[in-house]
């Protein structure tokens, strides 16, 4: 590290598109550069300070994907978070390099906002996942212990039992992403509703790219299997696993108690959703009520002002018409039919008044 500065290491064949890259992170990163994939791991194995990889996908001999997937078999390397750089924008590149071990992908031309994004992001998310490593390990501990325990069939059933406590869709891909890693496996989930889309990773923070791929893969098969990863589709809820096991028995145990698992998801998403928009629906309506209150207060004070000032504009005028005694109390007779007219309807709006509480206290009373 330079002058305090994070070191990225960016790795490409073209010198043009190095100097790009150098020249965009060189005010904030300590950068150092290889031209082939090869050195690129000689620089990592000999450098255990680096804190992202910028790297190119098309390079001659050991491209970027094959690079990529021996950086992260370097033991103090597989934290560090691989960046992709591409002219090409498919699923299949991505899914490649997804499935190479990348964590994101950058698009040529590179535009410096989006580079410097990525990269920050990039060494941010490896800093977490440096920070919680120790914790990470004793909770998986204490997950194959639990699953030893109650068996895997008592694991989708506490899910179920559990799946009831959560308040919102947030926390229920939480919990879909805890009892899916009691299973052994790193897992992402996404869910989706009108009220936008929460992503969950067992690898916490969840990359990027997971997010991309999770997106364009909802449409795919109920259950979509790409060597040892695999897409279950349930609804609006989308699972990524990215290390389903080798042997056929489990697999297709597992594949059997996710299925349940996220069925009964599926359910309690929709439950969760109509719960928000009940809630939603009573805050509107609550804050509507209040202020046709208000307005209705202060509509009632102005027409009794109203006709307090008739009155005395009446009064004035009996002097200076020259109105005889019968004549004024003619007039006064009229006016005061008006007023009590006045009057019975303002009674009636403080009935309306007590009515709109009492509705306001009953909706404030359901959406607690």
């Amino acid at each position: 590290m330079s002058d305090g500065k994070r070191k990225v290491l960016i790795v490409d064949d073209s010198a043009d598109d190095l100097r790009v890259l150098m020249e965009n992170l060189k005010q904030d990163y300590a950068v150092v550069a290889a031209t082939s994939g090869e050195k690129a791991l000689q620089m990592i194995v000999d450098d255990p300070s680096l804190d992202a990889i910028l790297l190119d996908v098309m390079m001659p001999e050991l491209d970027g994907y094959e690079t990529c997937r021996r950086i992260k078999e370097i033991e103090h390397a597989r934290n560090i978070e691989v960046i992709f750089v591409s002219s090409h924008d498919t699923v299949g590149e991505k899914l490649a390099g997804y499935d190479a071990g990348a964590s994101d992908y950058l698009i040529k031309p590179v535009q410096s906002v989006e580079l410097l994004q990525k990269v920050k992001l990039a060494i941010k998310n490896k800093d977490e996942r440096d920070d919680s490593i120790v914790e990470k390990n004793s909770a998986m501990q204490a997950a194959m212990t639990a699953i030893t325990s109650v068996g895997e069939y008592g694991s989708v059933i506490d899910f179920m039992r559990r799946s009831f406590e959560v308040e919102n869709i947030d926390e229920l891909a939480s919990l879909i992403v805890e009892a899916i890693g009691n299973f052994g496996t790193e897992n992402s989930v996404q869910i989706r509703s009108k009220f936008g889309a929460v992503n969950h990773s067992s690898r916490n923070p969840i990359s990027p790219l997971e997010i991309e791929l999770l997106d364009r893969l909802q449409d795919q098969s109920r259950i979509l299997e790409l060597g040892k990863r695999a897409i279950f589709n349930f609804g609006d809820i989308s699972l990524l696993i990215i290390n389903m096991p080798d042997d056929s028995d489990k697999r297709g145990r597992l594949r059997d108690h996710f299925a349940i698992l996220l069925e009964a998801a599926e359910s309690r998403v929709s439950s969760l959703v109509k719960d928000q928009t009940l809630s939603l629906l009573l805050q509107q309506s609550n804050e509507a009520l209040e202020a046709i209150k208000t307005m209705q207060s202060v509509q009632k004070k102005e027409g009794v002002e109203i006709m307090d000032g008739v009155l005395r504009d009446l009064e004035a005028a009996f002097l200076s018409y020259g109105l005889t005694e019968e004549q004024e109390e003619i007039l006064m007779a009229v006016v005061q039919t008006g007023v009590d007219k006045s009057l019975n309807n303002f009674e009636q709006g403080l009935m309306i008044d007590e009515k709109l509480s009492k509705l306001i206290e009953g909706l404030r009373s359901i959406s607690k």
